[in-house]
């Protein structure tokens, strides 16, 4: 168990990374409904699940650097159209407490090639552990980097360490996060492009195998209600203004040691 020179009543919450590959589902799903001036009200949602493969290629020093691969398995449209579709690879250096601290690559390319927004876009499923030993109980807020546009990678939740246990898997800690910030989201609606500014809620229920470092399964909801402007695709002119309303949800599970 991941004591180390811990008190006797607090625990030290930290990802290991064996090199090793280590595959696992992840599903997105979201639901929205939408106002847009000009082009009315709609619906939709969708559904896309995902083959993940993580590949630690370098364990020099705190965390990793790791090689990630998504592969869209399932995809269910319903009126929203889907980020799935293509096969996405990244490298990035991932800190022990599940921080993005470097991007290296996306697809091939080299960050330094990539704009700071496509970069933005890339971050760890893996929820923020605290930088310091805790007891059952107790709560910790991860920092937000200073200048880190509000993203749905950069949203800030408190987390807290609900219980310590064991099973036939191993120790293991039930986490919860909740918290709400401003959220700046790209996404396609049916009638073009969209940008959405507003305020967002999120939750996540995680479980932390304790024995090996890593992610049992986690679940992530985001809700929230923006203002919106769409840049139609087949009309010349102003984005079109109006409001939107979002729940978005990311499941992690059947991890593989």
């Amino acid at each position: 168990m991941l004591l180390g020179a811990c008190r006797p009543d607090t625990v030290a919450l930290v990802y290991r990374f064996p090199q090793q590959t280590t595959s696992f589902e992840m599903t997105a799903s979201a639901r929205a409904s939408w106002e847009i001036q000009g082009l009315g009200s709609g619906s939709g949602a969708y559904t896309v699940k995902f083959l993940v493969t993580e590949e630690v290629v370098e364990t020099d020093g705190p965390g990793a650097v790791i090689a990630v691969t998504m592969e869209p398995t399932e995809i269910t449209e319903e009126g929203l159209p889907s980020p799935g579709g293509d096969i996405r690879t990244f490298t990035l250096q991932v800190g022990e407490v599940g921080e993005v601290l470097q991007v290296l690559e996306i697809d091939g390319i080299q960050a330094g090639d990539l704009d700071p927004e496509t970069l933005a876009l890339i971050g760890t499923y893996r929820p923020p552990l605290p930088r310091a030993p805790v007891r059952l109980g107790d709560s910790w807020q991860p920092a937000r980097a200073a200048g880190e546009e509000p993203s749905l990678q950069s949203l800030v939740a408190t987390g807290h360490l609900d219980e310590l246990g064991r099973d036939p898997d191993g120790a293991y800690g039930r986490l919860t996060f909740e918290g709400d910030g401003p959220l700046i989201w790209q996404t396609r609606l049916p009638q073009g492009a969209a940008t959405l500014t507003g305020a967002a809620h999120t939750t996540t229920a995680a479980m932390l195998d304790l024995d090996s470092g890593f992610l049992r399964n986690a679940t992530t909801a985001i809700q929230g209600e923006f203002e919106v402007r769409v840049t139609p695709e087949e009309r010349a002119g102003s984005p079109l203004s109006g409001t939107l309303r979002l729940r978005l949800e990311v499941e992690l599970g059947n991890v593989e040691s």
